[in-house]
């Protein structure tokens, strides 16, 4: 019979999950879902449980078994998580500050869908979200005890030069430190941010150079710059592309500015980190940090497209 998840990773997105599942995998005493991100508890529910356990079905008998869905740090997936999986779970969340994190999905968004539209039509509810993010806290806390709750913060047990996650959550679950994490810190974020753009090229190819690169987009194409999975490139454009393409690009935000961010912490942050920490003892300071400038390096074209110059 397949085993279920002993413990699962909540969120939040844009919060390391994506590494902390690429570092956990490569641990013999843990088996996780494939692929990552199931989203049986949140979106694909309704699935049903035979759906949910054929993603475990590959793990060997010994190791302790859990799934990584960032979409869970939200009040109904968290409950069903409970009924399903039993109050006994072990349940992990992280934390990001909520103007960056917000941003960086903005960004990634448009990398996925290429929509248009500007950030702050996005974050008018951020503080609707993060009140919903309060709750699903709560209910972790409710529903599996204070013992089987792991909370993060991105910028401190993730984000950092030595990462220590990794034997956190170990000692979390009880199994022993291992060290098969550290090849993978050491390479950087695994989904690192960028600011997605097009670029056309006409009668002529396009040459773009950084660092010791060159970049080269051929005549007569339109290219969109993401994040490389969703790159792609579009040959003989008609017109009617081409400007629906440039129209879309200047209705993003390109950057949150040191204004813009002190108006958002103030509104929606600040007072949700005071209620954070009155309610579950967080440690969220980091979450009062001065204003900031926030901005994206502009994609380059994708590596099929890349020239070395040394």
């Amino acid at each position: 019979m397949t085993r279920l998840p002993s413990f699962v990773v909540l969120g939040q997105g844009k919060a390391g999950t994506s590494l902390i599942y690429r570092v956990l995998e490569r641990n013999p005493a843990i088996g996780l879902s494939q692929p990552k991100e199931l989203h049986y508890f949140s979106g694909q529910f309704a699935k049903g449980p035979d759906w949910y356990a054929q993603h475990f079905a590959h793990i060997d008998d010994g190791a302790m078994v859990g799934e990584v869905s960032p979409s869970y740090l939200a009040p109904h997936p968290v409950r069903r998580i409970a009924e399903h999986l039993g109050r006994d779970t072990k349940v992990i969340f992280v934390l990001r500050r909520p103007i960056e994190r917000a941003y960086s999905r903005y960004l990634q968004n448009i990398c996925a869908k290429e929509e248009p539209g500007g950030f702050w039509g996005k974050v008018e509810k951020l503080d609707e979200f993060l009140a919903q993010t309060e709750e699903a806290i709560a209910r972790c806390y409710d529903l599996f005890g204070a013992d089987n709750v792991l909370p993060m913060m991105f910028e401190r047990d993730i984000a950092t030069e030595a990462p220590g996650f990794e034997a956190r959550i170990l000692s979390f679950l009880g199994l022993p430190p291992e060290e098969y994490g550290a090849p993978l810190l050491q390479g950087g974020r695994v989904n690192p941010g960028v600011m997605p753009r097009y670029l056309y090229a006409q009668d002529k190819a396009t040459i773009l150079r950084h660092a010791q690169q060159r970049y080269i987009v051929p005549k007569q194409s339109l290219m969109f710059c993401a994040q490389e999975r969703n790159s792609r490139i579009m040959r003989n454009p008609a017109p009617q592309d081409v400007a629906e393409a440039m129209a879309r690009q200047s209705s993003w935000t390109t950057q949150v500015t040191k204004a813009d961010y002190a108006a958002l912490q103030t509104r929606a942050v600040l007072p949700a980190a005071d209620r954070l920490e009155a309610r579950f003892g967080l440690d969220l300071s980091h979450w009062r940090c001065a204003p900031r400038q926030i901005v994206y390096a502009p994609s380059m074209p994708p590596e099929r497209f890349r020239k070395d110059l040394t």
